[in-house]
């Protein structure tokens, strides 16, 4: 009958124009839209190679996966150091706890 469904059309159509239009999940600019627009305007110039970086810092800011790894990596060391025995230091939660940490303009105790 020629009857199409709009919603179902929508949905199903993006393209990387689309998924990157600077609009956050809450309505304001997204956090990594200004690095995207950098890159953009990287490859427009047509000299991709030199886009590396910028195309890393943008992957970086919307995965997290250096990031992660690090703190994982940091988490790790001090697993090993508890298990070794050795001094670890304490965090920052546990300082704040303790007192040792006082944190200006908040109201931690």
């Amino acid at each position: 009958l020629g009857f199409t469904n709009k919603r179902e059309e929508s949905t199903t159509r993006c393209s990387a124009t689309d998924m990157s239009s600077g609009w956050g999940s809450r309505g304001q600019m997204g956090r990594c839209f200004p690095i995207f627009q950098e890159f953009s305007d990287c490859v427009s110039l047509g000299d991709k190679s030199a886009c590396g970086e910028l195309r890393e810092d943008y992957f970086e800011c919307l995965h997290h996966n250096k990031e992660i790894a690090r703190v994982n990596a940091i988490n790790l060391e001090r697993e090993r150091k508890i298990k070794a025995g050795l001094p670890v230091p304490t965090s920052l939660t546990e300082d704040a706890k303790s007192g040792e940490l006082k944190l200006p303009f908040t109201k931690v105790q």
